[in-house]
């Protein structure tokens, strides 16, 4: 990658508003969990492990990101909904699943979706 490119990312990811820079996080471990599941797929164990590491420490990132005191029952929702595709992603990886895999990316992909709105909402 150019140093013009990295350059790029960097001030896009910097200057994002809070709903985009969540997006782009979303948009990482959707990333890395497609690679996961090609990892399953070509019985690749390091690329399934470096791929469904990456997402789960990003999924992991998000959670302990939530603050409770702005939106305490969106928080808990939340939550709930991370340690849900870390428990399937730590499947996924444990047990060669690409159906766990597939539900975490799911959610993960709701959730993207429902934050691009916002983030197109609010400029």
């Amino acid at each position: 990658m150019s140093f013009a490119v990295a350059r790029y990312r960097a001030t896009k990811t910097v200057t994002a508003s809070p709903a985009r820079v969540l997006v782009q996080l979303y948009d990482g471990a959707l990333k890395y969990l497609q690679g996961g599941l090609q990892g399953i797929a070509d019985r690749d164990p390091k690329a399934k492990g470096v791929a469904l590491g990456k997402a789960h420490r990003i999924v992991s990132e998000l959670q302990a990101s939530l603050d409770e005191r702005h939106a305490p029952e969106l928080c808990e929702q939340l939550y709930g909904l991370y340690d849900f595709c870390l428990l399937r992603i730590t499947e996924a990886n444990a047990r060669w699943d690409a159906q766990a895999a597939q539900e975490a990316a799911k959610v993960l992909q709701t959730l993207r979706d429902a934050w691009a709105q916002v983030a197109d909402a609010t400029g």
